[in-house]
């Protein structure tokens, strides 16, 4: 029973202290695909993503899933200073971001039906970075960043 018992604490004690988990690396890969998709239904040249750039936008996401950042773009000028650093030809960047959404399609749907995110999706950008991380609820924030 003891053992039961302490069993039973340890899992309830490490649900209610994980921290935001990185969700799996395909929903990255879907982001891309459906983004690349429609960029190409518009004439556009589809984004190549970068391993270095998804690690900063997977690093908002666990902040924002873990509660260490409001949702939003709260940061986005230290991340901006990091793809300068990244990207030696760097011009200028954007980022979408989005939670609730349990899939890549959903999270693109959102972003093509606001005019500001759509316009990132769209805009004349080489780069993108994608990551996604999953709050306690099982909630999933996505950031995108784009980057010419």
């Amino acid at each position: 029973m003891f053992k039961t018992t302490f069993a039973f604490l340890s899992i309830i004690f490490l649900f209610a202290f994980t921290p935001a988990v990185q969700v799996n690396e395909d929903l990255a890969e879907d982001v891309l695909k459906y983004t690349n998709q429609f960029r190409k239904s518009k004439g556009l040249p589809v984004l190549e993503m970068m391993d270095d750039l998804n690690a900063i936008a997977r690093k908002h996401s666990q902040d924002m899933a873990s509660g260490r950042r409001s949702f939003g773009h709260g940061g986005f000028k230290e991340r901006e200073s990091k793809m300068k650093k990244l990207i030696k030809t760097y011009h200028s960047s954007a980022e979408n971001v989005a939670y609730g959404a349990t899939n890549a399609k959903e999270a693109l749907a959102i972003w093509k039906n606001s005019s500001g995110h759509r316009k990132n999706i769209l805009g004349n950008y080489r780069y993108t970075g994608i990551g996604t991380a999953r709050n306690r609820q099982g909630i999933i924030y996505y950031t995108q960043i784009f980057v010419r």
